[in-house]
């Protein structure tokens, strides 16, 4: 079977991701979310378990072993440097991983979601770069409303990312995701059928 059509999907928080993502697998792609990848890491394989218990303490680590993110999460996010430590502990682990569900699909076309995505090295695996954006308004609505988070969690959130434009100039792709659910289906399916065709 010939290689899969690599579609590497990014955007950033509450532009709409996740709903590419299904529109995606319902048209039969096989759809890989590197988040849930590193959550199966730290949920699953001792070695990464112990690595981040010896980067970050043991009070990480639930007494099952698994990686008590909530726990993880307060030690990184809001200091830049510890989030560095941790993503260069994960992000080869998660990469290959991706690999070898690349490597194993049968599938016409797969879709990877990764928050950073051109960021590293998976970018140049992909054949297509699509990106989600939306206006600030939009994101931090949804960031409250969605997920409940207050205005000055939400205004962190979206000032950690790196800013929409820089993904959206290297985009082949982008998914404008402020209107309608209808207009972004519509968006989609023009980017699906050129990849098809």
């Amino acid at each position: 079977m010939s290689r899969p059509t690599i579609i590497g999907l990014t955007g950033n928080i509450a532009t709409g991701k996740s709903a590419v993502m299904r529109l995606a697998a319902e048209r039969g792609a096989l759809t890989i979310d590197a988040d849930r990848v590193v959550h199966e890491l730290l949920d699953g394989d001792p070695a990464i378990q112990a690595a981040v218990a010896e980067a970050f303490g043991p009070e990480v680590r639930r007494a099952d072993g698994r990686i008590d993110r909530a726990v993880l999460g307060g030690l990184v996010f809001g200091d830049a440097e510890r989030l560095r430590q941790l993503e260069a502990l994960l992000h080869p682990a998660v990469r290959a991983e991706i690999g070898r569900r690349v490597a194993a699909a049968g599938d016409r076309v797969v879709m990877i979601e990764a928050i950073k995505l051109l960021e590293g090295p998976l970018a140049a695996a992909c054949d297509a770069i699509w990106v989600t954006a939306c206006a600030p308004a939009t994101q931090m609505a949804r960031l409250r409303v969605c997920r409940g988070m207050d205005e000055a969690a939400a205004l962190a959130r979206v000032a950690a990312q790196a800013p929409q434009e820089e993904k959206i100039a290297r985009a082949n792709v982008v998914i404008r995701t402020d209107g309608l659910l209808r207009e972004m289906e519509a968006q989609f399916e023009a980017a699906w059928q050129k990849i098809m065709s």
